[in-house]
């Protein structure tokens, strides 16, 4: 095995059992995918209520009103609760005490930051979705391109908002993106093998929501739905929060040089190492 694979391994291997030590964190990720798929169905009901169902996929302004709203609460919830973990991580990094309730404390300590930060990302998956829409290939490739790049300038911009207290969008993502390009940007290994990891721990939940569906009937087929389903949503939930430690830990040695939680005994170069 490459290195590079060697290491990130490693590094996930060594978050994970951050997490085992701090399992009470996995409550938030799980909370956010409640509170998201609560939000939907409430959505949902009204939409039916309405009789704008039909609307929703032939008029525009309904459809892209829609897609503004679903942008804005996921991107909400999930920054929120994101925020959540990431104070309870940087936390256990300096050895204190920490609760879920604690991480819910923090993150509405910062709603309106992150309230405005759901407005920007929504704004922007809306255009990105209607030029993917309305321009073709063109639009596509625009949006793969811009995806790409708004995921590397945010990738510290909850630890940014929670952590910093850095308020305004324009001054969270400079430093969000001066972080990532001036200490991470040659690698996201850590993040890619987290995500690896909890991708092949999903494999049997959907193999098993596969045969549920095409192969099986009645209540057996029902059963493994279920449990596949319930597989699933653990392992989104396991990668979210091992993610979120990843992260803050990252984040910690680029803003302060320290070396804590997975990458406590390592060297940087060991991790990431320069070119």
């Amino acid at each position: 095995m490459p290195s590079k694979y060697r290491r990130s391994l490693d590094i996930t291997t060594e978050s994970l059992d951050v997490f085992r030590q701090h399992t009470s964190l996995a409550v938030l990720p799980a909370l956010s995918l409640l509170a998201v798929g609560s939000a939907f169905a409430v959505l949902t009901a009204v939409a039916f209520q309405f009789g704008i169902v039909d609307s929703l996929f032939t008029n525009d302004l309904y459809k892209y009103g829609a897609l503004f709203c679903a942008f804005a609460i996921s991107s909400s919830v999930a920054t929120f609760f994101n925020a959540a973990v990431v104070h309870c991580a940087s936390r256990v990094f300096d050895g204190e005490q920490t609760s879920v309730r604690d991480g819910l404390t923090a993150a509405w300590r910062v709603r309106r930051q992150i309230a405005l930060w759901a407005v920007v990302a929504a704004t922007l998956g809306t255009v990105l979705y209607i030029l993917d829409e309305k321009f073709g290939a063109i639009g596509s490739v625009a949006r793969l391109v811009f995806d790409l790049a708004w995921a590397l300038l945010t990738y510290f911009i909850v630890p940014v908002i929670v952590l910093d207290h850095e308020t305004g969008i324009r001054r969270q993502l400079r430093r969000s993106g001066s972080l990532f390009t001036d200490t991470w940007g040659e690698s996201v290994s850590a993040t890619l093998g987290v995500s690896l990891i909890f991708l092949i721990a999903a494999l049997p939940g959907l193999v098993l929501l596969a045969v549920g569906y095409f192969v099986l009937h009645g209540a057996i087929a029902a059963g493994a739905l279920v449990v596949g389903g319930l597989i699933v949503v653990a392992a989104i939930v396991g990668s979210q929060t091992v993610t979120a430690i990843v992260r803050t830990a990252l984040y910690r040695y680029a803003t302060t040089g320290e070396r804590v939680g997975p990458f406590e005994a390592r060297e940087p170069a060991s991790v990431f190492p320069e070119k």
